[in-house]
């Protein structure tokens, strides 16, 4: 029987079986390179990736630094004005008892009549 079978092959049956094995070494080796590929993008992604966090990492550092800076500025600024608001308080207190005396030395000189001051008209006119 295993003449028979023989006999019954076609010498493309060899081939056939030949052909496959190719194939299948070629698309093995595709995957493998496939594989290779991937494990060096993947590489290259992670390289990527490190540099980068390590790039966000310094600009945040940065980033903190900087409002810390503008932080105390602001906390600067602000006293520099809430004494400034304390001054112009007293200053305004100041001119209000320099009005009041000065208004009260007008109202006694003109007593005395050493001052004249001119009466205002109430029909509007000057």
């Amino acid at each position: 029987m295993e003449v028979e079978e023989e006999e019954r092959r076609s010498p493309h049956d060899h081939v056939d079986r030949c052909v496959p094995e190719s194939i299948f070494d070629r698309v093995t080796q595709g995957l493998r390179d496939d594989l290779e590929h991937e494990r060096n993008r993947r590489l290259q992604m992670l390289d990527t990736a490190s540099k980068h966090r390590a790039e966000f990492a310094f600009a945040q550092l940065e980033n903190e630094r900087s409002l810390t800076s503008l932080r105390d500025e602001l906390r600067v600024a602000r006293g520099i004005v809430d004494r400034s608001r304390a001054e112009i308080t007293a200053l305004q207190t100041l001119v209000d008892a320099h009005h009041r005396e000065h208004k009260a030395l007008c109202e006694m000189l003109e007593r005395k009549g050493v001052l004249h001051r001119k009466k205002q008209r109430t029909d509007g006119t000057a």
